[in-house]
Parts: C-alpha cells; structure tokens; sequence
C-alpha cells in the first residue's frame, strides 16, 4: 500500500488580511444555523493506492443468440485446449426481381456464391461443403440460439462442393483486409428446375412471403471436422443463381436468389441463424450446465473467454471488503486490468470484452431489458474494454462498481467477462456470436487497481 501525500496550499498575507475583516463582519451578526456542519465534521484522510488480488474461473455461459446473424459460419474450428467448435448454417432464400420463365424454358445450371468475409483455423486442409434442402420453415419471430435450435432437413444433397478456402486479402495502408475472395460451384439440376418451375404462380415467382412459405430453406454444413478451418460467409453479398434459355432464343436468362433482403421499411425478411457444436477436452469437458466453475488453478493459471462457446471468465474480489474494515471508503478510481497469456494470436483473438453482473450460481443476471451488464464509467452504456496490444491486455474503469459494493449498495459477487453483447433498437440486451475467436487470461496478472481515500464521520 502506497501512501500519496496531499497538497495544502498556503494564504498569502492581503487574503489572511481581508479574511480577518470578513471574521470581523460575521461575528457581528447571528450566529449560522448549522450551515455546514457536516462538512466540517468530516475528517478526510491520506489517499491510498492499493493493488487487489482477484480470483478467476471459467464458467459456461448459456443463451448465446445466432439468429438474424450478419455471418454465414461453415466449417470446424480445433483448439488443443478449447476442443472442436462445429458450426452448420440455416436460411431462407428468396429472389428479389420476378422469375420471367416459361413453360418451355431449359434449365441451363443454378450456381452458388459465397463471398469470404473471415476465416479461423488450418486453410491449408481439404474441406467438403454440403447443402440439403429444409423440410420446416424458418422463422422471423423466433430468438434462434446457437446451442438448443435445430431444423429439420431432407436427406438428398442439393450441393457438395470439396475446395480448400482461399482468403484473399488486400491490404489497406492501414494493414485492415479490404478484399475477400468468392466460392463458386454448382447446385443440382435438380433443385434447379424445380425453382424454374415457379413461374406459373406469380406469387411464387415474386420470390415474396408465398415463395418463403413454400420453399423453407437451406442447410449449409462442412462434412469435414478435424483439422479444417471455419470460414465466415456475408449472407448480405452472397447469392446463387439460377440460370436458363428459351428454345429457339440465344438469350440468355437468370434471376437472383438472396440470402439476406430488407423491404421498402429496410426490415429484415429473411430468417437465418448458426448451430454451434462445441466438442470439449480435458478438464472443460466437466463444463455441460449453465453455471458450471472450473478455478484458474487446475487449468494452468490460465481463463478463457470464447464467442460461441459460452466459455467466460468469471471474478472474484475476496479481499475487496477488507479494503474497508470500519471505515468509510471514497474510491476515487478503480480499474480492473485482465491481462491476455503471453504470444496471442492476433488473427483468433476477441478484441473487445465486456463485463457482466452475476448471481450467486455463475449465471449472468436478466431482467426485462436482457442482460445486466455493467454500466460504463460516467454512462449507461455497455461497460467494455478493447485489447490493447501495447500492454497485451484489457482495463476495464469499475470506479462506481467498487464504490457500491464498498457501501453496501450492490453484493460482491464479482463480474462476468464475456465476449461483447449488442444491444436492439429498444435496448434489450443479448449475446450475439459470429465467430470461435477467444482469448486466454493469465489470472496470476489479473487484478484491480484502486486509489481511495478514508473517510469518517
């Protein structure tokens, strides 16, 4: 503990001057009815620095939202530690223009393409690609989670395509990737004549709710797990193509099919959402239930933090209330630093963290707006925190968190460090995942600083 000595400044002698004519004035006047009292019957003490040991675990998290994602996740994603991260796609398409067809028209071919937006894992494997049509409809009105939802599917392959994923980055003068490449190949005849027969019902051709109604959807999956990469598609840039030839006409004809459209309100159409299955290893295979704790202390002083996974690092404050003891505590700044283990890699790693309130079992608190986050400092923002590579870590400011549990306002339960949570249009709360990116703590290293002062009544 470090003691800061405080600055008193010194009266020149025309202030000591006038200040005796001031006494002079009051003294002649009736005396103050308890103006200030409190004031001067409070003793501020010395400000302090202290550093406080935390303690961390990680805790499996549950309720991780994937619907109405802005990422097409594909693949496996295998981590020696974390285990093998699986994630299959599924959505509704629908054409944006009017299939014009005829009934004499020949189906020439239909195509898919699927625009790279990220990558994560071994892009040097071979990695076989599966598409299957959905037997139910999907949804707009359904919370899709990544862990609890599934849709049925047909059998019959529409699709297969075996590639290994080519990435293509350009740089910017800022290093950002600017540029990704485009996954091309065939669809069956098959699924194509039947989307060409569609012209006879105009409702159906329109590509509008009647065509989603009759046509459910897609299942996209990677029948390769082990050693493969997970590769992130824009639903908003994707497509597949459905082209085709009158007789008798050297024309040729074809219409769009999206997999992410909006209305004339700029409201999403489609339904679609990621299963995530997550395979663990070792000691985090025993995390199976919402809550579950495994200490620092059995995995190698080292917490995790994945999206996706549920895996989150959980905190304690076991000797925040001696700070305190008898007295009165004024925090004057509290910060909670977490830093990262040594040699991350930048290409896997979140790059911003967020805190979360918890309750006595492990599990985030809810209420009607979603998720209790903890508030930012001086807002009621989300309190976040981006990776800063400088010190490799992360610093939170929990000034207002601290003092209210010094006071007795809030419980010292700890916090929740979990991947980012967004929040909707009406501030409900909810985690999103688009990725398996995560980050290790090193718990020895993780602590808060606070500078306090005492004060008594």
């Amino acid at each position: 503990m470090t003691s800061i000595s405080s600055k008193k400044h010194t009266l020149n002698w025309p202030a000591i001057k006038w200040l005796g004519i001031v006494s002079l004035f009051l003294a002649s006047c009736d005396t103050p009815k308890e103006i200030g009292a409190d004031l001067f019957s409070v003793e501020v003490g010395l400000n302090f620095t202290d550093s406080l040991r935390v303690n961390s675990s990680t805790v499996l998290m549950d309720s991780i939202h994937t619907g109405g994602n802005n990422t097409f996740l594909l693949g496996s994603f295998n981590h020696p530690v974390l285990g093998t991260f699986e994630s299959t796609v599924f959505t509704q398409i629908a054409n944006a223009d009017s299939l014009l067809a005829k009934n004499v028209s020949i189906i020439d071919s239909l195509k898919m393409h699927l625009v790279y937006k990220s990558f994560q894992g071994d892009t040097n494997q071979l990695q076989t690609l599966q598409v299957y049509k959905l037997k139910d409809s999907l949804s707009l009105s359904t919370d899709y989670f990544a862990n609890t939802n599934s849709v049925a599917a047909q059998t019959t392959v529409v699709g297969s395509h075996s590639f290994r994923p080519r990435p293509i980055r350009s740089k910017a003068f800022n290093g950002d990737s600017l540029k990704l490449d485009t996954l091309h190949f065939k669809m069956s005849n098959t699924l194509g004549s039947e989307l060409l027969a569609k012209y006879s019902d105009k409702t159906l051709a329109g590509g509008g709710p009647t065509f989603r109604a009759s046509f459910p959807g897609l299942m996209m999956k990677s029948s390769t797990t082990a050693k493969s990469a997970l590769i992130g598609f824009s639903p908003a840039y994707s497509r597949m193509t459905l082209h085709w030839h009158n007789p008798n006409d050297t024309t040729k004809y074809s219409v769009n099919y999206y997999f992410s459209l909006s209305s004339a309100m700029m409201t999403e159409v489609h339904a679609r959402f990621n299963q995530f299955k997550v395979s663990r290893n070792g000691v985090l295979a025993n995390l199976t239930k919402s809550g579950n704790s495994i200490p620092a202390s059995t995995t190698g002083q080292v917490t995790y933090v994945q999206s996706g996974s549920g895996l989150v690092t959980k905190l304690d404050f076991p000797t925040l209330m001696n700070l305190k003891g008898n007295r009165n505590i004024a925090v004057n700044k509290a910060e909670l630093v977490l830093e990262a283990v040594d040699g991350v890699d930048l290409n896997q790693t979140l790059s911003q963290l967020t805190l979360l309130s918890v309750d006595a079992n492990n599990r985030p608190i809810r209420n009607s707006y979603g998720l209790g986050y903890v508030q930012s400092e001086g807002g009621a923002g989300i309190q976040t925190a981006n990776y800063n590579s400088a010190l490799n870590a992360f610093t939170f400011n929990i000034t207002t968190e601290l003092q209210s549990i010094l006071n007795g306002r809030k419980n010292n339960l700890g916090f929740l460090v979990t991947p980012s949570i967004s929040a909707s249009s009406t501030g409900y709360t909810k985690m999103m995942s688009e990725s398996a990116r995560f980050v290790p703590l090193n718990a020895l290293k993780s602590k808060i600083r606070i500078y306090y002062s005492y004060i008594a009544k």
